[in-house]
């Protein structure tokens, strides 16, 4: 799973694990913000030591609001609305709206690190062994101090006690993660992702050298970059970050360039050779590098594992709208499955997902103190079934509005609408949902893409032919016919 603000919430990854996703990534974490306010830690960072209850904000509770199911008490304390909430009020309000509730015990962390009897010090580890599932967090920023500081906050957070006072690191975190494929406005502004790694590929190497000098050993660090805009500086590129130490490079087949409605196909021929030339200079076989991009449909991770000759792929807006899209040993792609049979897949998953958000309420985040929690349910919840709500405008409409659906429970109810309207549907053929890749979420930039790209091209054929006579047009028309032909011919010889 890739790293996505306000995306990857730890209910969403449970679900993924669920499905076969094996190594997960945390949102992104603004280093300066996360070490400079304990309230920021609490609002964005969802992973804790094992055995420990998971946090819930005064957001989260209001996400639960009307749930029947149990949900986790909140840990320790935040302020809400200008005032200091205090334990005992915030367990007796817990009591009184779950008191059934038994607290939700997090359980990730990274594969291996865990066995069944083993021990810290004399602690036995039973109960946790069977959940060991890499996570590495991703944190961004410009100043080498800053993010290891960040990195060092992350890790005391997440650590357990016991080891903590030996001086060492068991906990959930593999890694920490470097973000410099971030092609957003916002990055651009902050100086980070892709636009750090253009501006300065040698203050990169300075983090990732730091972060390996300050981090324990068995903490790992690594990069997720983007294809430089010019082409040539790709081998260097990638030459200075082993240089400086990096332990995995996560490469997305895409300039920053190509983002939205400038989207174009992934290059996995780029990525590629980002694998030959990582293992060729590390002279490591196995140096491990992630191919993302270009991921739609199950078969596609196979079929990019092959081409690339990647260690793994990474997946983002295909997962948010099928979570199981590693799930390669049962799963069909979307064009194999009959639009009945989808549908109920998506509405399973969509279920699935507001049960574990009722054991773990997403943190607010970036998507504010109030509705923040819901919020990030809210657009999974549109994700998943994102092709049935464009056609019921009304159910979208009234997913998407600020008042009318804003807990967990209201959300399921919206459900239950939506599974009532294609109860009776005798012909899924005629609706428009059972296009599968024209009304995916996937495809809704891509799509839009090339109908630009088709749409400026007829414009600028257009303008050079305006003004000729209908038998010059014709004659244009032909010597570019001619001229396509020569440059095919010449490809094949």
């Amino acid at each position: 799973m890739a790293p996505m603000v306000a995306q990857s919430d730890l209910a969403f990854r449970k679900l993924c694990r669920a499905y076969g996703t094996e190594l997960c990534f945390t949102q992104m974490i603004h280093a300066h913000n996360f070490v400079s306010s304990e309230s920021f830690q609490w609002n964005h960072l969802d992973v804790y030591p094992w055995g420990q209850e998971s946090y819930v904000s005064p957001s989260g509770f209001r996400a639960l609001k009307g749930c029947k199911s149990p949900s986790p008490p909140p840990l320790f304390l935040l302020e809400e609305d200008g005032c200091e909430v205090t334990m005992d009020a915030l367990q007796q309000q817990q009591q009184q709206q779950y008191p059934k509730n038994n607290g939700a015990i997090y359980n990730e962390g990274p594969m291996g690190t865990c066995t069944k009897n083993a021990s810290w010090n004399g602690m036995e580890t039973d109960d946790i062994h069977h959940h060991s599932h890499p996570l590495i967090v991703q944190i961004a920023g410009n100043n080498p101090q800053t993010m290891s500081k960040a990195a060092k906050v992350i890790l005391e957070r997440t650590n357990h006690p016991q080891a903590a006072a030996n001086g060492w690191y068991r906990g959930p975190v593999a890694g920490i993660d470097i973000n410099c494929g971030c092609p957003q406005g916002i990055a651009k502004k902050g100086r980070y992702g892709a636009f750090l790694m253009e501006e300065s590929e040698d203050l990169v190497c300075d983090i990732i050298s730091t972060l390996k000098r300050d981090l324990p050993s068995n903490v790992g660090v690594s990069c997720k970059i983007r294809l430089p805009l010019q082409e040539d500086k790709l081998q260097e590129r990638i030459w200075k970050l082993i240089d400086a130490g990096v332990d995995l490079i996560t490469v997305h087949g895409r300039t920053l360039k190509e983002n939205k409605t400038k989207v174009r196909e992934c290059n996995w021929d780029a990525i590629a050779k980002v694998v030959q030339i990582a293992r060729d200079y590390s002279q490591n076989p196995d140096f491990p590098v992630i191919a993302n991009g270009g991921i739609e449909y199950s078969s596609d991770v196979d079929r990019c594992l092959t081409y690339t000759g990647a260690s793994a792929v990474m997946s983002s807006e295909a997962l948010l709208e099928n979570p199981g899209i590693f799930q390669q040993s049962a799963a069909k792609d979307d064009l194999e499955l009959s639009p009945e049979v989808l549908f109920q897949r998506q509405v399973r998953y969509c279920h699935e997902y507001l049960d574990l958000c009722t054991v773990y309420p997403p943190l607010p985040g970036s998507l504010g103190k109030v509705g923040g929690s819901f919020n990030c349910i809210r657009a999974h919840f549109f994700k998943m079934v994102h092709r049935y709500l464009e056609e019921h405008p009304d159910l979208r409409e009234c997913l998407g509005h600020p008042t009318k659906v804003t807990s967990i429970n209201e959300a399921r109810q919206l459900l239950y609408q939506l599974e009532q309207r294609y109860s009776n549907v005798t012909d899924w053929s005629v609706l428009r949902s059972s296009n599968v890749r024209k009304s995916s979420w996937y495809r809704r930039h891509r799509e839009a893409a090339i109908t630009s790209r088709m749409s400026t091209r007829g414009q600028k054929v257009e303008s050079e032919l305006s003004g000729l006579s209908i038998e010059e047009k014709k004659n244009v028309m032909r010597e570019r016919l001619r001229k396509l032909r020569e440059q095919r011919l010449s490809q094949v010889q």
